[in-house]
């Protein structure tokens, strides 16, 4: 993945390979906000329906699925709601009467406000009710994780298609590129830490390019950074000798909302609990360099690769215990596929079985390696479903502050 000893500043990107008889359906895109079916893992615990917006919650106990009674909280819970299954925003709520008739007599829960809270899972603060009122909550997340055009894959290449991974954005800094990241809402994207060390914090001088597969700003839309927040917690920042690269993670909040098109979508986020399968194959993109000692890579590229298991990946002929909970590996034991000098903070994605539709939900954040493509080096990435909480919170605690913060857990 990234070149060079772990613990310094690491930009990271692909190397060449061969994809052999891979192909995929295009995806028709719709409205974006439109209603979905979400699910919070394979047997899903959350649901919103595509066909009436009504949130359901699976009783474990009583085995039987029930909608949320309105009440006070109801903007609160369906916010929550939305970031829980991976959706990141709520674009609208509202309220929807039962009839008698329907059929859902004591199948309701109610909610305790106060002990609603973001990070934490809603059933945590519901309970089985009658629901006198009769009033259900229904609710529309931001749509994401899909995509028009399917990646096309040549044998023997390695160039993206336009509009594949709508998500990858290029952040630059005087108009270099220095890392890529991942739009998760119109005004938020997620990379990594170690991209914004004291040197590169100057916050007007930062450029975020996307709606391209080029890192390069033609036919591409560009657009000001106005917050950066790297995780507190990431030592090298503290110490630089300091060999652990755990929470390497930032999110930036951009000047301006921007407007989704088909070339132009955020990605999901993991649901919450859901966990990384072992030799599940992911696709990692982004602009680095084409070997170790190459350069960067004019046209987007991209690459599939298994997930490693955090055993194997902390073996001794791995990487001998410096794979931390944080952290995830993907790549293959020989080598020969991988991320390189110039894509740290980028994408690391898959589709998943949590949606009647596919959707890509953003796994892991490029973050450092041994050397590039090396044999039982593989990349290690930043294990996005751990700092959901930490996400949130920076989006929420510093939507209307300018300039570069450091956060810690929260």
């Amino acid at each position: 993945m990234c070149a060079g000893s772990r613990g310094i500043s690491l930009t990271c990107v692909l190397t060449p390979w061969r994809l052999i008889g891979v192909f995929a359906t295009i995806i028709t895109i719709g409205a974006i906000g439109a209603a979905v079916w979400v699910v919070v893992s394979c047997f899903p615990p959350v649901q919103v329906n595509s066909a009436d917006q009504h949130l359901r919650v699976f009783d474990s106990a009583q085995k039987r699925w029930r909608q949320v009674c309105s009440s006070s909280a109801n903007e609160l819970l369906a916010s929550i709601s939305c970031e829980e299954v991976g959706f990141v925003s709520l674009v609208n709520y509202s309220v929807t009467s039962m009839p008698e008739a329907s059929g859902d007599a004591g199948e309701f829960f109610c909610v305790r406000k106060e002990e609603l809270s973001y990070g934490k899972k809603i059933k945590d603060s519901l309970y089985p009710c009658a629901c006198e009122s009769r009033e259900v909550l229904t609710l529309l997340c931001q749509d994401c994780g899909r995509r028009s055009f399917a990646a096309d894959r040549i044998v023997g290449g390695v160039d993206a298609r336009q509009g594949s991974w709508p998500w990858q954005v290029s952040l630059q800094y005087d108009g270099i590129h220095q890392c890529g990241g991942s739009i998760i809402s119109n005004r938020w994207i997620v990379s990594a830490a170690h991209c914004f060390p004291e040197r590169n914090r100057f916050i007007n001088r930062w450029r975020v390019l996307l709606g391209s597969i080029y890192n390069k700003p033609v036919n591409a839309n560009v657009v000001e950074v106005k917050t950066i927040v790297y995780h507190s917690s990431y030592l090298p920042f503290v110490d630089p000798n300091i060999d652990d690269n755990s929470r390497d993670i930032a999110v930036l909040a951009l000047t301006q909302p921007l407007t989704f098109t088909e070339y132009i979508q955020p990605v999901c986020l993991p649901a919450y609990g859901q966990r990384l399968i072992d030799g599940q194959m992911g696709t990692v993109t982004g602009w680095g360099n084409v070997g170790y000692y190459g350069h960067l890579a004019d046209v987007l590229q991209e690459a599939n690769v298994p997930i490693i298991s955090d055993t194997v990946c902390n073996a001794p002929d791995y990487y001998d215990n410096q794979i931390t909970t944080s952290m995830f590996c993907a790549g293959y034991e020989k080598g020969g596929i991988d991320a390189c000098q110039g894509d740290s903070g980028g994408p690391f994605v898959a589709a998943d079985c949590l949606s009647k539709t596919s959707r890509y939900r953003l796994l892991g954040v490029v973050s450092w390696g041994t050397g590039c493509a090396m044999a039982k080096k593989p990349g290690v990435y930043t294990r996005v479903s751990r700092f959901l909480p930490w996400i949130s919170t920076a989006m929420r605690n510093y939507h209307n502050s300018p300039g570069v913060h450091k956060l810690a857990r929260p």
